[in-house]
């Protein structure tokens, strides 16, 4: 178990500088949610856990840790009150975040999953796996409700568009796909990456996606006449995770160069860069508000940044 002294500047609470300890992840931290409220934070490591945290109060709620395998991928689902994960065991499962209790099991995949995302209604879920396929779950069930097959490698990333049917994927064979999950067809094919993509994101409404790739870019997409539109370029080595704003404006990226990026979509300017983790990022989420942002590093530790001032607001380790 690591224990961290963390300078908390609680800017939500409007309270002055405070220090505490906690205990938390004792492996590298590789996924990272935040709720719908912007009051907690879900993490995932390769501890085989999954952590729950409250910033208001800056401590740790629950652990999670019936995996078998490293946590890749976390979701909370709208209600706020249940969590998703995905694993290298193969498996994902949904937990109750209130009482820590895992309400079922979804096993399928036939190799690691690396992502999982959940529809706005939170009836379905996709998950992205090394089996090269996309699969679609009932979430009040756990029953796999079909497999989408198109990729020639790993899919690594998986995001919902509002529509709550299309769903966008990334992986090691280079491209993006967009798909119908209730038709089970591939609806297009997004190239441009010259490496593995990583991570993937979409806008709040649907028109506009970001892509992570290991050609140490992140590329934005217009999903509505699919096609490429920026290359934003800084990011010193493969980027591993990529987050878009509500709003679409702006993108939070993450990489092997230990940096967390801002960049602005109009004029694809990197407004900021944020240095901190002492090993590399794997992933990032803006706080809804888009205000703060939460990272995760393979140095064992989830950050929380305030956007305004480039500042680390909190560590949580």
């Amino acid at each position: 178990m690591t224990f961290v002294r963390i300078l908390l500047v609680t800017l939500l609470a409007g309270l002055p500088v405070a220090r505490a300890e906690m205990a938390g992840h004792g492996a590298m931290v590789n996924a990272i949610a935040v709720s719908p409220d912007g009051t907690r934070v879900l993490t995932g490591s390769w501890d085989y856990s999954l952590r729950l945290w409250d910033l208001a109060t800056q401590r740790e709620i629950r652990v999670f840790d019936e995996h078998k395998a490293s946590v890749n991928g976390v979701a909370i689902l709208r209600d706020g009150r249940r969590g998703i994960s995905a694993s290298w065991d193969s498996t994902l499962r949904l937990w109750d975040l209130e009482t820590g209790r895992s309400i079922r099991t979804f096993e399928g995949h036939k190799a690691n999953v690396a992502s999982v995302a959940v529809n706005p209604d939170g009836n379905r879920a996709v998950s992205a796996s090394w089996d090269r396929t996309i699969a679609v779950w009932d979430v009040a069930t756990g029953r796999l409700l079909r497999s989408l097959e198109g990729h020639k490698a790993n899919v690594m990333s998986v995001a919902f568009l509002p529509d709550g049917r299309t769903v966008l994927s990334g992986s090691y064979d280079l491209s993006l796909r967009l798909w119908d999950i209730d038709a089970g067809n591939e609806l297009a094919m997004l190239e441009g990456h010259t490496n593995s993509v990583n991570a993937v994101s979409v806008s709040a409404d649907g028109r506009i996606a970001a892509s992570a790739s290991t050609d140490a870019t992140v590329r934005i997409w217009d999903l509505s006449a699919r096609r490429e539109t920026a290359v934003l370029e800084g990011h010193r080595g493969f980027v591993t995770s990529v987050a878009l704003s509500a709003d679409g404006q702006s993108v939070l990226s993450g990489g092997g160069d230990r940096t967390i990026r801002l960049w602005r979509v109009a004029d694809r300017a990197q407004v900021r860069e944020f240095l901190g983790h002492k090993r590399p990022v794997w992933g990032v989420a803006f706080v809804p508000g888009d205000r703060l942002a939460v990272s995760a590093g393979y140095d064992e530790v989830a950050k929380v940044w305030n956007l305004e001032t480039g500042t680390e607001v909190e560590a949580l380790q």
